[in-house]
């Protein structure tokens, strides 16, 4: 880990973390998301050091790499702080509304910074929370007109982008898990206890990862959290996931809510057979 950056972060998140002092839940949620951009530094470095593709780069590459993924979410500190001063913690539907877009309050956060202004890693802050057709729309990764720089983008974004997803399986595993999430407690029992809906369920078995504004349940939010199977890019990361048991968990905890076992199975049969496929 760069002292430098570390050091640069700790930077970013106190006056943010300050600005909520009042509001316990707020601050534990900001120092929550200190130790997850801490957490997706780390799994990402055990990805790197165990898939084949990865262990191919250079070390400048880790060098931007490690940035983005250290500071893939120091906007969630902002966003926090918006939060908190619109009084929109306590409303389980602002959670979903998408007020604020905290991988481009990241990126408007470091693009000013000299050792950040880079597209392999500004684009990573930018889009590891947005849906792949929004980075390749963006006109600054269209305009990168050099192949190697262009090729590195897209290949850190996927990195990160791993590397965050592994980061919340594990505190959902080992440390809190979705019933302890905001998403969580701030519903009402009858949103807990709702079905999986017609359109989130769509998309899952589209193949597609579930839209946050189209959640309208914990099952929804579960289903959600198991379609990213299709949204992990590299060997390793599909290894890690499946010597953790994180799909499983995740498969677990629906169980308990969803109540039609016809779709409790079909939805363990595609996730199954993503795994199968991405680990052989």
């Amino acid at each position: 880990m760069n002292h430098n950056d570390l050091m640069l972060f700790k930077q970013k998140f106190r006056p943010f973390f300050e600005a909520v002092k009042t509001s316990g839940f707020c601050r534990e949620f900001a120092a929550k998301k200190y130790r997850h951009s801490v957490q997706v530094l780390q799994i990402g470095q055990e990805i790197a050091a165990r898939d084949e593709t990865l262990r191919k780069e250079q070390a400048p590459f880790f060098a931007l790499g490690e940035k983005a993924l250290l500071f893939h979410d120091v906007g969630r500190f902002m966003e926090i702080r918006k939060m908190y001063e619109d009084n929109f913690f306590a409303d389980h539907n602002a959670w979903f509304s998408k007020h604020y877009d905290h991988g481009e309050m990241s990126w408007q956060m470091m693009k000013n910074e000299s050792e950040f202004n880079d597209p392999r890693i500004l684009a990573a802050l930018k889009h590891h929370g947005h849906m792949m057709e929004k980075f390749y729309a963006d006109p600054e990764f269209q305009n990168i007109t050099d192949a190697e720089i262009r090729r590195q983008t897209l290949a850190i974004l996927l990195w990160v982008r791993d590397a965050d997803k592994l980061a919340n399986f594990y505190i959902q595993r080992y440390e809190d898990n979705l019933k302890k999430d905001p998403f969580f407690v701030t519903m009402s029992e009858e949103t807990r206890r709702a079905p999986v809906s017609a359109e989130a369920y769509g998309q899952f078995a589209a193949g597609r990862v579930i839209l946050t504004s189209t959640i309208r349940s914990y099952c929804d939010r579960l289903l959600c959290c198991l379609s990213w199977v299709y949204d992990i890019n590299y060997r390793a990361s599909f290894q890690i996931c499946a010597e953790h048991g994180y799909f499983d968990m995740l498969l677990e905890l629906l169980a308990e809510y969803n109540r039609d076992r016809t779709l409790q199975q079909e939805i363990a049969c595609l996730v199954h057979d993503r795994l199968m496929r991405k680990t052989a």
